[in-house]
């Protein structure tokens, strides 16, 4: 499974952004992620943004890129468990 999210705007502005993109599918099974552990990473990797962007100036633009991917190394047998997590924050 993956999942995305990003914004760009004042650190407010992107904090509006990614609540809304957070709440919905990124968060809830039914919605979207199916994993109870892809959905924790998504609630933590959610968290940490908005503590990073408190500690931007309230005018300074901020760019927010974040992304992550779940698989196994063997779908069918679902053997070899991984996730891929990126986050930019500029």
């Amino acid at each position: 499974m993956s999942w995305s999210a990003t914004a760009k705007g004042t650190p407010s502005e992107v904090k509006k952004q990614l609540d809304q993109a957070f709440s919905g599918p990124l968060a809830d099974a039914p919605a979207g992620l199916d994993d109870k552990e892809e959905r924790e990473t998504v609630f933590r990797i959610h968290e940490t943004i908005s503590q990073i962007l408190r500690t931007f100036d309230p005018e300074k633009v901020v760019a927010v890129s974040a992304y992550g991917h779940m698989g196994y190394a063997d779908y069918d047998s679902k053997k070899g468990k991984y996730q891929n997590v990126n986050l930019t924050i500029a």
